[in-house]
């Protein structure tokens, strides 16, 4: 039973990074999209993703948890390690990740209605490209990507 409980967590694991991967990719599009008005268009995919994406974030650990306590790795530091470095990445993640899109989505914004609306109070015309550019989507993947390879590291060698 253990084994199919593994299987299902890791099976689980791939969903999720299959859905996520739609917030990864929109995220590094945004960098190279120059019009505000084509970048709003990106934000049609993400409501349905991010539902599906929370659920089965709750399904992995829902499940590891349950792996947890059928071997008793509870004991061993590595699976405290794993579960702290996957809450930090979570919150990490939610804050600036979420984040940018938040600050993508108000400058795309402001510089359509500024576009459209010549009589509109005028804005920084660099707000937009200031905000494609920014830090977020490498940092949020050298985040992602580390994290998970420390957390696949513990996982498979469980150093302690």
């Amino acid at each position: 039973m253990y084994r199919w409980i593994v299987f299902l967590h890791v099976f689980s694991a791939f969903a999720w990074l299959l859905v996520h991967g739609v917030y990864a990719a929109v995220m590094l599009k945004f960098r190279g999209e120059a019009d505000p008005e084509r970048s709003l268009t990106f934000f049609n995919a993400l409501p349905n993703s991010m539902r599906l994406g929370r659920f089965l974030l709750a399904l992995v650990v829902i499940i590891g948890l349950i792996a947890g306590f059928m071997q008793t790795w509870w004991k061993q530091g590595w699976m405290w390690a794993a579960v702290a470095l996957l809450a930090v990445i979570s919150i990490v993640m939610n804050r600036y990740g979420a984040g940018y899109f938040d600050v993508i989505e108000k400058a795309a914004m402001r510089a359509v209605e500024q576009r459209k609306n010549q009589s509109a109070p005028p804005t920084d015309p660099d707000a937009f490209a200031a905000a494609r550019v920014a830090w977020r989507p490498i940092g949020m993947t050298v985040v992602g990507l580390v994290g998970l390879a420390v957390i696949l590291w513990l996982m498979m060698f469980k150093p302690f």
